[in-house]
């Protein structure tokens, strides 16, 4: 990467914040059940970092734009996984609660991305403007087919497992909850759009017909 700021910096920061913010979501849950949050977020925040929040201009390191990035991105990944699997290890938090509180995300940032009636290759796009895969580099996302009405695309490989497995957690409630996400996007959209993903890493996004 350059070494100076450009969109392409600025929109991944925005996945970084975009995730912060529903990971805050989540310990609001949390709180709300009257769990012990700030003890979670001091240890869990303390090995893996704390959010930043302050304009990327302000905090990054210029010299090292890329290093740095990548390390806000490993932060807000390892400490999702690691608060999400320590809410739901016995039962103090359902899964299906955090997925509401993804959809619910999911449909706000649709709401107010003005977008509506959008093509399945524009969700993509959109979705991944707000979701994190990684870095641009990595080229997670495959594309296989383009129509009208149907988007798929694979995913090449699953780089969220190490995060998952550096705190014994399970990466399927990633992608359960990134499906909830995308559902809640989905619904925002203003037309009958469908999400499915299978075990091989194949996604399709398909407009309904009326």
């Amino acid at each position: 990467m350059s070494s100076f700021l450009g969109k392409i910096h600025y929109l991944l920061y925005n996945k970084i914040q975009v995730n912060e913010e529903i990971l805050e979501e989540v310990l609001r849950l949390a709180e709300e059940k009257n769990i012990d949050v700030n003890s979670i977020k001091d240890r869990v925040y303390e090995k893996y970092g704390y959010p930043e929040k302050r304009a990327l201009e302000d905090v990054i390191e210029h010299d090292n734009i890329h290093g740095w990035l990548q390390s806000k991105i490993q932060s807000v990944e390892n400490r999702t996984a690691a608060i999400i699997t320590e809410l739901t290890s016995g039962a103090s938090v359902d899964i299906d609660e955090i997925a509401e509180v993804y959809f619910k995300n999911g449909e706000k940032i649709m709401k107010g991305s003005g977008e509506m009636d959008c093509s399945p290759k524009k969700l993509f796009d959109l979705i991944f403007d707000y979701m994190l895969e990684g870095m641009p580099c990595d080229m997670i996302n495959q594309v296989i087919s383009e129509s009208e009405n149907e988007f798929e695309w694979k995913t090449t490989r699953c780089i969220h497992k190490e995060y998952w497995e550096n705190v014994n957690g399970n990466v399927l409630n990633f992608y359960s909850l990134r499906t909830a996400w995308i559902n809640g996007f989905l619904s925002a959209a203003g037309a009958n759009y469908s999400y499915v993903r299978n075990g091989d890493g194949y996604n399709k996004i398909t407009k309904e017909a009326n």
